[in-house]
């Protein structure tokens, strides 16, 4: 069945979390979901939290594209402590600046984020 024009659809906002045990094929299925969904008229920010980012290859962004893709700044996180004691990392900076000057667009439109790269030892 073909998809409805974009306009005459209800787009909710659809957050999805693909998670598991290394080497399970998470980065594909990650990657070929986002670019489905772009396809079909999806606005789609992939975020790669892996260590070892490889989600660029799957969502087609050109390899040197990908390695330009500066390392999020610290400053732009903190620690904050919740009522019930346990510490939580929150974003200080807006979320709309962050994804336009740190993320990659793919062939299918599908915008990249890389959050987990760790330049150096030390960094985590």
């Amino acid at each position: 069945m073909p998809c409805c024009p974009r306009s005459r659809r209800s787009q909710a906002l659809m957050r999805v979390a693909i998670a598991g045990k290394g080497g399970t094929g998470k980065t594909t299925i990650s990657g070929t979901l986002a670019r489905v969904l772009a396809r079909r008229g999806r606005e789609v920010l992939a975020i790669d939290a892996d260590t070892t980012p490889n989600l660029a290859v799957t969502l087609g962004v050109p390899p040197a594209r990908a390695q330009e893709m500066m390392e999020l700044p610290r400053n732009m996180m903190e620690r904050q402590q919740q009522d019930d004691g346990t510490m939580k990392t929150v974003f200080t900076a807006d979320s709309e600046e962050v994804i336009s000057r740190y993320s990659a667009a793919g062939p299918d439109g599908v915008r990249l984020l890389v959050m987990g790269k760790i330049n150096h030892g030390g960094a985590g």
